[in-house]
């Protein structure tokens, strides 16, 4: 099981909450296992977003995003191995997907997400890839995956999904 981050971890009313949100979560592709949650675009989730896009560790494209996520993981597993520690699991990334993605593009979702469990928390967010585009990187193409990859605009997305429950 993921463990929150440890800022967040240390208040008791946040694990609470976030064992709550975990009980609504939905598998989102037909054949999938992987269940994540499903929330709205809020206005807390939207700041959250562009506080990530400003620091500049918002990235867009699941092609992108995997790239990022596998040269990360080798630089985490050569210092696991040299300090002979093991994965902590403990959410560090957090994945967020627009809700107008196909079935094959879901399916590549989950194999990330089951890839890199043990660190990147799925997100599935009721907007659709042009709004998610132009709200976060200002243009008309569309975003369907998005990845938050700094501690401290992962806990304020996460912050702002739990307070939304």
């Amino acid at each position: 099981m993921l463990r929150l981050p440890r800022l967040l971890e240390t208040e008791t009313e946040n694990q609470i909450l976030f064992h709550t949100m975990e009980k609504s979560f939905q598998v989102f592709s037909p054949e999938g296992t992987v269940k994540v949650p499903c929330v709205e675009l809020s206005e807390n989730l939207i700041q959250a977003l562009a506080f990530a896009r400003r620091c500049g560790t918002l990235r867009g494209g699941l092609e992108s995003i995997e790239t990022l996520l596998q040269t990360e993981e080798a630089g985490l597993a050569s210092l696991r191995s040299k300090q002979k520690s093991k994965d902590p699991h403990r959410i560090s990334r957090v994945l967020i997907f627009s809700n107008d993605g196909s079935d094959r593009f879901y399916r590549h979702c989950e194999a990330v997400l089951l890839k890199y469990g043990s660190r990147v928390f799925g997100i599935k967010i009721n907007a659709d890839s042009n709004l998610l585009g132009k709200s976060f990187f200002g243009k008309e193409k569309a975003v369907k995956a998005m990845l938050v990859s700094r501690k401290d605009a992962v806990i304020k997305v996460l912050s702002a999904i739990m307070s939304n429950s």
